[in-house]
């Protein structure tokens, strides 16, 4: 990989990279709920795999941005997720894309020391959104096995994740890396 460049601007092609990821945030959770329904995208978590992609292919600030507007425009545009859901999906979506490039490109760790990393603070910052709307908005919910249920039902979304983006980023690097970093 090459050196990171100090001071870095979001060119074109970064812009345009970050804008296909957030693209493919909208429709990869729509094709997988037209397959397997409406749970689909509990189990698999497909919104997922654009954006630690994003993070781990283009940095940080990319992942972030696409774990934002992904659930985002995704809400506006389907319905889906909900609304109610929507802020939480936010911030645990933008805390895996941020970490995730945090790691690889700031930490430069292995692929899977990544992923693993990326998934981690997501759980931890949806528990912690969690844990400030049951104070907040006096909810009847365990942040805890709030966030313990989803990893349980996503687990099937965890390991695809553990097995294809690795192999992915792996095909993808240097294409993006030629455009991203010129």
């Amino acid at each position: 990989m090459k050196e990171r460049k100090e001071g870095r601007r979001f060119t074109v092609h970064n812009i345009t990279f970050t804008a296909l990821f957030v693209a493919m945030g909208v429709l990869l959770p729509q094709i997988f709920h037209m397959a397997g329904g409406a749970d689909a995208g509990k189990i698999f978590l497909p919104m997922h795999i654009p954006v630690l992609l994003s993070g781990l292919l283009l940095g940080p600030v990319s992942g972030c941005v696409v774990g934002v507007l992904s659930p985002v425009l995704s809400c506006l545009l389907t319905g889906m997720p909900k609304l109610p859901m929507m802020p939480f999906m936010v911030l645990e979506l933008a805390a895996y894309g941020g970490m995730a490039g945090f790691l690889a490109y700031n930490r430069r760790l292995n692929v899977y020391v990544c992923l693993i990393g990326a998934m981690a603070a997501g759980r931890v910052m949806n528990a912690a959104a969690l844990i400030i709307a049951t104070y907040v908005f006096h909810l009847h919910v365990s942040p805890v096995l709030s966030v313990l249920t989803s990893a349980t039902v996503g687990a099937a979304g965890i390991i695809i994740q553990l097995v294809f983006i690795p192999a992915i980023v792996l095909a993808c690097r240097k294409v993006v890396q030629k455009y991203v970093q010129n």
